[in-house]
């Protein structure tokens, strides 16, 4: 039985101390992120990173969990090999897929399928947020996505000589911003889906 290997790993959305990637506390539950990793990274990784780029990153990653703070343990490091690839894990990489993650496993954090059907997971101490509250964060983390992307586009654009196996003119296909399309140079700012413009609507 083949598993699916993916860039992002569940603890790294979540035990990241004050070094926090998403709005998760320490104590939440990896089984309910895990199953979304790669739907996220299909969505809004690899519809701009090319599957070689993409599969060096994957050879080259360390296979544990990283950690950049040394508040809870050791710190581990995502491409101790790699220094150009650390950089782009820490700079972008690492906030720019925890929030996709984030916000792809939303609705399922928010509203929960057991064995009489879905529920709305309230507990002792909390009330669930219910429809609208899911609403509204998967708006602002939607728009937090669609401003991070640009500046890691730009940044593999203006260091393409660290990052060769990056989409660009005859490599795959250009990078997908209009810039680079059109051969003016890379502006960062890539077309977007339709699912990716508007509002969450339930």
């Amino acid at each position: 039985m083949s598993t699916v290997t993916t860039l992002i790993l569940a603890p790294e959305t979540i035990n990241t101390g004050i070094l926090k990637s998403t709005p998760k506390s320490n104590r939440f539950d990896a089984s309910l992120i895990s199953p979304w990793l790669n739907i996220a990274e299909i969505r809004f990784l690899k519809t701009f990173i090319c599957a070689a780029f993409y599969d060096e990153m994957i050879a080259n990653m360390n296979p544990l969990p990283t950690n950049y703070n040394p508040a809870l343990g050791p710190v581990v490091k995502k491409f101790p090999t790699d220094a150009a690839l650390e950089t782009l894990w820490t700079q972008y990489l690492l906030d720019y897929l925890s929030l996709a993650v984030y916000y792809v496993a939303l609705p399922n954090i928010v509203i929960q399928t057991g064995s009489n059907g879905l529920y709305f997971n309230n507990t002792e101490f909390s009330t669930n947020a219910g429809p609208n509250g899911l609403k509204l964060m998967q708006n602002i983390q939607l728009q937090n996505l669609n401003d991070l992307k640009p500046p890691i586009i730009t940044y593999l654009c203006d260091n393409e000589a660290l990052y060769p196996l990056f989409c660009r003119d005859g490599v795959c296909t250009d990078c997908g911003c209009t810039g680079c399309a059109d051969g003016t140079g890379c502006t960062g700012k890539v077309p977007q889906s339709g699912r990716d413009l508007g509002i969450q609507f339930y």
